[in-house]
């Protein structure tokens, strides 16, 4: 929330950070988190194929965003040459 980073709270110019963050603090500490195990719970096959799944379309969306970007280029180009 206090990084620099281009979309990030602190550069879009939010002032009330620090009482977020406090919020958000209280929130983290009011009870433990709730842990679960997956695998056990729907078999460490199914387990095993979601990740790969996800690991799939992950990828997938990596290789979309090369594409996305070289469109953009292109596209950007041709429309500052009319």
């Amino acid at each position: 929330m206090f990084s620099t980073a281009k979309l990030s709270p602190t550069a879009r110019g939010i002032k009330d950070i620090p009482e977020r963050v406090k919020r958000l603090e209280a929130y983290e500490s009011s009870k433990a988190p709730t842990k679960m195990d997956f695998a056990s719970i729907v078999g460490q096959d199914v387990w095993a194929q979601h990740e790969n799944n996800l690991e799939r379309v992950q990828s997938l969306m990596r290789e979309s965003q090369k594409f996305a970007e070289k469109i953009n280029t292109e596209v950007a180009n041709e429309y500052k040459a009319l």
